[in-house]
C-alpha cells in the first residue's frame, strides 16, 4: 500500500503534520487552517505581488461563466480522459475555483485528490464548493509535496513547471495539459480586437523537456453563443481584459451575444525512463 501523501513545509521541506487547526513540521514552523477548510502555504518570498494570482473579480467570474456549461464539453472530455488512468492521487495544479476539480471528485470517488493555487481567492471559491479534496494556497513553481507523490498531474489554462512536474510525479505517471488553440475565443478576439490574437500553450515546455514523452493528443472543438449576461464574465475571465480598453469593453458589452468558436488541446506526457 501506497504511503498517504502529505504536504511539505514551504520554508525547509520537511513534513507537515495537521494537529488540530493547522499544520506544523518538526522545526515548528506552523500554517493555519482557515475556516473554510484550506491551508495557505504560500510564505512571503514565493509571493510576487501581495496578492498573486486571479483577482476576486476574475475568479467569480469564471465561475458563473462555467456553471453556465458552456465548457462543458471540455470537462467532458477530460474526466474520461482521467477516468481512464484510474488513478489512485491526482494533482490540479493551478485548480482556480475548482470546477474541474468537482466534476473529477464526483466520478473518482476512491482518489485522493489535491488542487494548488496561488490565487487566495481562487482557493477560497474552490473550499466553498465542500469537496472532500484538499486545497492549499500554493506556487506551481515550489509545489508542496515530497517527491513521486501522485499518479496524474493536471494543468488547465495554468503555468507549469517542468521541474516540479518531474518531481512530484510518480515514475509511472502522466501529465494531462490543458491549453487552447489556434481558434479559441476568435470571436472574442475580433469583436474586441478586429483580428485573431495567437495563443500560447504550455505544450512547448513540456515538448522539449526530455524527461517527458507526448502519449495522448486530444482536440476539443465547438461553437457556443454567449448571451449578453454572461458576455461580460467571458472577458473578466481571459487575459483579454487587460488588452481592453474602456471604449472596447463598452463596446463589447453593447451586442446582444457573442458567438464564437471553441479549440481545446488535451496533452498526455509520461516520464521518460530515467
Amino acid at each position: 500500500m501506497s504511503n498517504p501523501i502529505a504536504f511539505k513545509c514551504p520554508i525547509c521541506d520537511n513534513s507537515l503534520t495537521k494537529d488540530g487547526s493547522s499544520y506544523a513540521c518538526e522545526n515548528k514552523h506552523s500554517f493555519d487552517i482557515a475556516k473554510e477548510g484550506y491551508v495557505n502555504l504560500l510564505p512571503v518570498q514565493q509571493k510576487s505581488s501581495k496578492n498573486p494570482g486571479d483577482s476576486y473579480e476574475m475568479i467569480k467570474s469564471r465561475q458563473e461563466f462555467l456553471e453556465k456549461g458552456y465548457y462543458e464539453n471540455l470537462a467532458k472530455t477530460l474526466v474520461t480522459t482521467i477516468i481512464s488512468l484510474n488513478p489512485r492521487s491526482l494533482l490540479d495544479s493551478g485548480c482556480g475555483e475548482g470546477y474541474y476539480l468537482q466534476k473529477l471528485r464526483h466520478e473518482l470517488t476512491e482518489a485522493t485528490l489535491f488542487g494548488i493555487d496561488v490565487s487566495k481567492e481562487a482557493i477560497r471559491f474552490a473550499a466553498k464548493r465542500k469537496l472532500d479534496v484538499q486545497l492549499a494556497v500554493a506556487s506551481a513553481y515550489q509545489l508542496p509535496f515530497f517527491n513521486g507523490s501522485f499518479d496524474v498531474v493536471i494543468s488547465i489554462f495554468s503555468p507549469i513547471s517542468t521541474n516540479e512536474l518531474a518531481r512530484v510525479l510518480k515514475p509511472d505517471g502522466r501529465v494531462i495539459i490543458v491549453g487552447p488553440g489556434p481558434d479559441h475565443l476568435k470571436g472574442l478576439a475580433i469583436q474586441l480586437f478586429r483580428s485573431a490574437i495567437p495563443h500560447e500553450g504550455n505544450f512547448s515546455l513540456l515538448d522539449s523537456d526530455p524527461r517527458f514523452n507526448l502519449v495522448t493528443e486530444q482536440e476539443v472543438r465547438g461553437e457556443i453563443t454567449v448571451a449578453q449576461k454572461d458576455i461580460s464574465n467571458l472577458l473578466g475571465m481571459t487575459p483579454y481584459y487587460w488588452r481592453t480598453t474602456p471604449e472596447q469593453k463598452q463596446q463589447l458589452l453593447e451586442i446582444s451575444e457573442l458567438k464564437t468558436p471553441l479549440q481545446f488541446h488535451i496533452k498526455g506526457y509520461s516520464k521518460s525512463p530515467a
